[in-house]
């Protein structure tokens, strides 16, 4: 026998307390061979009469979903999310109109001997690509409120085909907006570097 504490081996096995670490010892109340006859023991009464069983069934309840009508959280999920998708389509739009209005001169098009260099045309791309990285931000924010709310809505509110549909939109308007915002931190040192 060993003691549970600090494993030493106890000498005595009517022994109260360790003679290392000065721990109690609990002295088994039966030895091995009773406890394995009364597991053979229960086994064949259980086998014999499987109606006296001693342990109690427990039953789960199921979650069940009610179907219904929006909420306020569902509302405010969905339009959370389709803001942050158009802010994704207004994001690709500026950035790639300034990319084209950027790259046209150093290409070499007819553009640069009207004179829009001199001007600073090409300049004009990296406020509108800080522009973008803001408004994808933004947009980025519209995204994850829309993923709270439709947590909320999931919690409080019945199921209902808004929240789901902008649960998926939230979802395209996160990952867009941070691919989004990704290829501007990207491309606006790019344009930094190829105007200077």
């Amino acid at each position: 026998m060993f003691c549970r504490n600090c494993g030493s081996e106890l000498t005595n096995p009517n022994q109260s307390f360790c003679s290392e670490c000065g721990s109690e010892i609990e002295v088994p109340l039966e030895t091995s061979q009773s406890r394995t006859e009364r597991s053979r023991q229960l086994s064949t009464n259980t086998s014999q009469s499987p109606l006296e069983s001693t342990s109690v069934p427990i039953f789960q309840q199921n979650k069940v979903e009610k179907e219904g009508q929006p909420g306020p959280y569902s509302k405010k999920c969905l339009v959370f999310a389709i803001v942050s998708s158009i802010i994704v389509s207004i994001g690709w739009v500026i950035a790639s109109g300034s990319l084209i209005r950027s790259i046209i001169p150093e290409i070499g098009f007819g553009f640069a001997s009207i004179g829009f260099a001199s001007i600073g045309f090409p300049s004009i791309g990296i406020p509108l690509f800080i522009a973008v990285i803001i408004l994808h931000t933004i947009g980025l924010l519209f995204g994850i409120e829309s993923r709270l709310d439709s947590k909320k809505a999931g919690e409080l509110e019945p199921t209902n085909v808004v929240v789901k549909i902008g649960t998926l939109s939230a979802i395209y308007g996160i990952i867009s907006n941070v691919i989004s915002m990704a290829l501007a931190f990207i491309i606006a040192p790019i344009l930094l570097n190829s105007i200077s």
